[in-house]
């Protein structure tokens, strides 16, 4: 709990959420523009290195007080928030235990269910993702903080295998069809880990978070908060293999948009 004194940790949870919620409302009605059906992450905070530290520190004091601080209530998506930050570093072991382990105080006066209602108000009031798939129906609270972590690292080098895979299937009209790149790209994960199987099963989930990946260097996407997008190119690029599928399969998905966009004759 270092870095936040009990007495200030609801000013910063109150601070925090007052961007929170105009920061996500921003993003849903981008997102509504689209005219499709892309949804907001929590991992779409926005939040810098200090604020989130800030964040964090706040969140893991209520916890630790036994959420006695009456208020917090009204301050929710600092908890959503954090929940999607442990769902991030989630290597694909036990949640819970990985959970606790950050969060001192949460297996005594933490619960779970809370969690999934956190999430379920944020899917209502802000356009959130909603898991979907074999991975939601049997793993019905912890598939909420994981789909809005976006792409967990432990799933990152299978994602990048993947697109490297399917490169030379990609065409103009799937980059610009989130919807029918996840179907195609989750027909072709039949021979990866059964994690990663889970996690292709949403197939929206996917396609959305592949588009992302896929657009061009530097630029943003629609489906995406560029810091966000950002963040996700910069863990796939940490080890040598999973960079060369990256750069490999934009480099082939930048060319499929240059000639998709020439002017014919």
């Amino acid at each position: 709990m270092a870095g936040v004194a009990p007495d200030a940790s609801l000013e910063i949870l109150q601070r925090h959420g007052q961007y929170l919620a105009l920061h996500f409302a921003e993003l849903r009605n981008q997102r509504a523009s689209l005219g499709g059906d892309a949804p907001v992450f929590a991992l779409e905070h926005g939040l810098s290195t200090g604020d989130l530290a800030e964040l964090k520190s706040a969140v893991r004091l209520v916890v630790a007080e036994g959420f006695r601080y009456r208020h917090w209530r009204d301050n929710w998506l600092p908890f959503v928030v954090y929940a999607s930050e442990v769902g991030y570093s989630y290597a694909g072991d036990e949640f819970w235990t990985t959970f606790d382990s950050a969060t001192p105080g949460w297996a005594y006066f933490g619960d779970r269910t809370r969690i999934r209602i956190w999430f379920q108000r944020f899917a209502v009031e802000f356009g959130g993702a909603i898991p979907a798939g074999a991975f939601a129906k049997n793993f019905s609270i912890i598939a909420w903080p994981i789909t809005h972590a976006v792409l967990p690292v432990y799933l990152q080098r299978n994602l990048a295998h993947l697109l490297y895979d399917f490169r030379m299937g990609l065409t103009a009209e799937l980059l610009q069809n989130p919807g029918e790149l996840g179907k195609q790209l989750s027909a072709r994960a039949w021979d990866y880990t059964e994690r990663f199987r889970i996690f292709c099963s949403n197939t929206s989930l996917l396609g959305h978070v592949a588009a992302a990946l896929l657009s061009g260097e530097g630029e943003e996407s629609p489906y995406l908060l560029q810091s966000t997008l950002f963040r996700l190119v910069d863990g796939l690029q940490e080890e040598r293999q999973t960079k060369s599928w990256l750069q490999g399969a934009r480099t082939v998905a930048n060319r499929v948009r240059s000639q998709g966009f020439q002017p014919s004759g």
